[in-house]
């Protein structure tokens, strides 16, 4: 029984190179095939040369072209589900920021981040699904299952503080960024597989460029994880980091947009949630419509019950953790004794000290003063009415 030499092996090979095939899977089951029906050939008697140029023949070029078209749109329309998800989270989410109709906005958001989490699981599974054909299938499922996990969490826990001032230690932030960073990893160990692959130099330039841009995903995420810690330190730098990141992603967008590549899912999904999840941590959001908090009224009822004789007074107050930060606001009369101010959910909440006089002047200069300052625990939203220390010079 023929069989073909190593050298005849490598000249296949070599041969076969040259043609149009950019995935090795697919190259792999033609260059089988054709050196299966060559040693069918020898060993009816033919050479070598006459048996390859007759079975080379036989699949033309263009054939093969079909072939891999073929292949490729199977695979890209597997995702078009995704991309769909996908495309329509981020289109929620920027309606989130565009709208604030009693609260609504925030409520869009949150449903814009809950899509962006399923595209997320919907990947995990299908990565799952095929993890026999892969040995590292297994670990991208994994890790893609992490990322729905940690958007989903986080961004219910980033909810419910900034709207109901629910105390959540700041893992809301933590998480949504570590879902990002695990996302991150898919998206580079995916393309990594894929360049080690990839045959035809437009596929190699492709798979490189998209490698390269999870790479420096998962560097911008990991330097944002190691934010937390050195909050104290960093906290002037973030407002740079942030707005680096927010830039590079959307010129991202737009690369991707111009060169038609947006139906690469894995490499969108990576460039989308990136932008959505940064933004809600930047301070750009309050320039939108709906990245304004939502204020409730609080009733101050001043003590002893005396009445200042005019219609605002000033409360200059700083929050316990950020004593070096104090701020200066307008009360407004609303009864006898008792005047209104509106304050978001999420902030100053805790112990806030505090001083009452009728103009900001002397209430900034009062708090500057080297005395025992009054101070209330403030737990915005549920409680509503607060006593005021008020002492009149």
């Amino acid at each position: 029984m023929a069989c073909l030499t190593k050298e005849q092996i490598d000249f296949i090979r070599s041969d076969l190179k040259s043609r149009n095939v950019s995935r090795s899977f697919l190259f792999e089951e033609w260059f089988d095939h054709v050196c299966c029906d060559v040693e069918t050939l020898l060993n009816r008697g033919m050479t070598f040369e006459d048996a390859y140029r007759k079975v080379a023949g036989e699949s033309s070029d263009v054939e093969i072209r079909t072939a891999h078209r073929d292949v490729e749109q199977f695979l890209d329309h597997r995702y078009v589900g995704i991309k769909k998800l996908l495309l329509f989270a981020f289109l929620v989410f920027a309606a989130s920021w565009a709208i604030n109709l009693k609260g609504a906005g925030n409520w869009i958001g949150l449903a814009s981040f809950f899509v962006l989490a399923v595209v997320y699981l919907r990947i995990s599974l299908d990565f799952l699904g095929k993890r026999f054909a892969h040995r590292i299938n297994m670990l991208l499922s994994v890790l893609s299952f992490l990322s729905f996990l940690g958007t989903l969490s986080g961004i219910l826990l980033l909810f419910l503080y900034r709207n109901y001032g629910i105390n959540t230690g700041g893992h809301g932030v933590d998480l949504t960024v570590f879902g990002w960073f695990f996302f991150s990893l898919v998206c580079l160990f995916y393309y990594l597989r894929e360049y080690r692959t990839a045959i035809e130099r437009k596929e190699l330039k492709k798979t490189a460029w998209f490698a390269t841009l999870s790479a420096f995903n998962v560097f911008l995420a990991a330097v944002s994880i190691a934010s937390f810690p050195l909050y104290r330190y960093v906290e002037g730098y973030l407002f740079y980091l942030i707005g680096f990141i927010l830039g590079y992603n959307t010129l991202a967008i737009l690369v991707l947009l111009f060169t038609r590549l947006m139906k690469n899912t894995l490499v969108l999904s990576l460039v989308i949630g990136s932008f959505m999840i940064v933004f809600i941590h930047s301070p750009f959001r309050s320039k939108l419509p709906g990245g304004k908090p939502k204020l409730h009224e609080l009733t101050l009822q001043l003590i002893p019950e005396r009445d200042p004789g005019q219609d605002r007074l000033y409360i200059t107050m700083f929050y316990d953790r950020f004593p070096d930060r104090p701020i200066t606001l307008p009360l407004k009369k609303t009864g006898e004794n008792t005047y209104s101010i509106n304050m978001p959910s999420y902030a100053y909440k805790g112990y806030l000290y505090y001083a009452i006089e009728k103009d900001s002047v002397n209430a900034v200069e009062y708090l500057a003063r080297p005395v025992d300052l009054d101070s209330l625990e403030l737990k915005v939203p549920r409680q509503k009415v607060y006593e005021l220390e008020y002492h009149p010079e």
